[in-house]
């Protein structure tokens, strides 16, 4: 006998199989918290990703013809569809951008190659990591005619096609200085801009990235400035349980992106560590840019300032 009764009879072995599995899946997706340290922000960094065995599982649940087995292939299916699709959904929002901000982590790419498809997007702001001895003269002067002002510590820079002020190194417990705060003075007021590069976040290993992330977070809360953007190469993916530690700052990529902005490895990308978060902006759109020869793709995000705004601390 055909069709889903005849298949019936096949015995319950492919629903307890493909039962189990989705039993998993589903608590992967909704019980990612409950997995303890390193290997559960490797988990949610992943978390994205878990499409693909969500899909295979229903895949093979409908060859087998059996309304059971594809109910309860449906339903990590469906948790992952509830938690991700938004994000696929373009977010972008109307209105004119007065500010544009961009971000890479040079690795060990060639400024000269990998910084013209950057400075093409005509980027008003520009956070750059892994700035190094052997590479700070090529950087230098591949920006310095359209970006005047700039300011550096240790391997972290920002140059700007507006004045700078106030600037301090930023302590985020890290053994050296790899973060930095400044004063940004736009046509529409003035804006603090922090750039950081936290430490490296390894499956077996997030203790690090987890004290710099905590200080980097504290620090962008202290700082009184009602306007403020935050970039980097922050080594978090923004399903990380540690993400939320910047909250209330608004990430770009979630405020006006379309997908998810994976930005690491560069041919491929599959997580996204690289973030521009801001607070007291309204974020238009954020997007991602190829860097020739850099494991890192660059970030972008435009704002609308909303006038003059409230100023920061301190004078230009």
């Amino acid at each position: 006998m055909g069709g889903f009764g005849g298949r019936a009879r096949r015995g319950p072995a492919p629903l307890v199989i493909l039962g189990g599995a989705a039993a998993v899946l589903s608590l992967l997706l909704v019980a990612h918290r409950a997995v303890p340290g390193s290997p559960g922000s490797l988990l949610e960094s992943a978390l994205p990703w878990l499409a693909a065995p969500a899909a295979l599982l229903l895949i093979v649940a409908v060859v087998t013809r059996r309304v059971a087995v594809i109910a309860v292939a449906l339903v990590p299916a469906v948790i992952w569809a509830v938690m991700f699709v938004p994000a696929l959904a373009d977010h972008s929002r109307p209105g004119s951008r007065d500010l544009r901000v961009a971000s890479l982590n040079l690795g060990r790419s060639t400024p000269g190659e990998a910084l013209p498809p950057l400075v093409a997007e005509q980027p008003d702001i520009i956070v750059l990591e892994e700035v190094t001895q052997a590479n700070r003269g090529t950087v230098t002067r591949t920006l310095d005619d359209a970006y005047p002002h700039h300011t550096e510590t240790g391997t972290v820079a920002i140059f700007s096609r507006f004045r700078l002020s106030d600037t301090e190194p930023v302590d985020i417990h890290i053994g050296w200085t790899r973060a930095i705060a400044t004063t940004v003075a736009t046509g529409n007021g003035k804006i603090r801009v922090i750039a950081a590069h936290l430490a490296s976040a390894r499956a077996d290993e997030t203790a690090g990235r987890d004290r710099t992330l905590a200080a980097l977070a504290a620090a962008a809360h202290a700082d009184p400035s009602q306007r403020l953007i935050l970039a980097g190469d922050l080594n978090t993916a923004t399903t990380d349980r540690l993400f939320h530690e910047f909250a209330p700052l608004a990430d770009s990529q979630k405020e006006a992106g379309s997908g998810f902005g994976f930005t690491w490895p560069a041919a491929f990308p599959v997580v996204r560590p690289d973030h521009i978060l801001e607070r007291g902006l309204t974020t238009r759109r954020s997007w991602v840019v190829k860097a020739p020869g850099s494991d890192h793709r660059a970030v972008l995000a435009d704002f609308g300032t909303g006038g003059a705004g409230a100023a920061v601390t301190g004078d230009s």
